[in-house]
């Protein structure tokens, strides 16, 4: 088992594999910014900035709105960061074919939808009327139930009882006569 383990080769976050087209590292910063706007998500954005900046496939990008959008990065501006990256690949990314069948085509990230808040008036009285019949249920449930238990019902009618023996003899005996 040991020696199963100890044969898989690590896995590294950089190195081959990793894209050198300038406009894909900036497309993968606007990735990291829009997943977060933590100091840890900017850092790995101005990351691939640098990455886009450093390499030599620039085609499509506008290069002087990249230097902006990371010194809009370094000044804590995330907004006009984004803004700035996404208008230096516009051509870039209209050189590329149109999208079709399962491809989305987007060129635009979208800043996160909101998030829910607490209970607005509606919820509220929802959840009130809930447990208001919720507990009238189980109020009438209590009030209406048999003053027997199901075992106790189950049990009467297998066995005989002296009463309806009684019940039924006289019956039994004017049919006999």
């Amino acid at each position: 088992m040991v020696v199963l383990l100890s044969a898989a080769p690590p896995a590294f976050a950089h190195g081959e594999g990793e894209s050198v087209e300038g406009y894909a590292l900036v497309q993968q910063a606007l990735a990291h910014l829009a997943h977060s706007s933590e100091r840890a998500s900017v850092m790995d954005a101005m990351e691939k900035v640098d990455d886009a900046l450093a390499t030599e496939d620039q085609e499509g990008v506008n290069v002087a709105e990249v230097e902006q959008a990371r010194a809009a990065l370094e000044s804590g501006d995330i907004a006009a960061a984004r803004s700035l990256l996404q208008d230096s690949i516009i051509e870039a990314m209209s050189a590329l074919a149109p999208a079709v069948g399962e491809e989305t085509g987007t060129t635009i990230v979208h800043d996160a939808l909101p998030q829910r808040s607490g209970l607005a008036g509606g919820n509220i009285g929802f959840l009130i009327a809930s447990i208001t019949i919720l507990l009238a249920g189980v109020a009438l449930s209590w009030r209406f139930r048999p003053s027997e238990s199901v075992a106790t019902l189950r049990a009467r009618l297998l066995r005989p009882d002296s009463t309806t023996i009684n019940a039924q003899t006289p019956n039994t005996t004017e049919a006999a006569k």
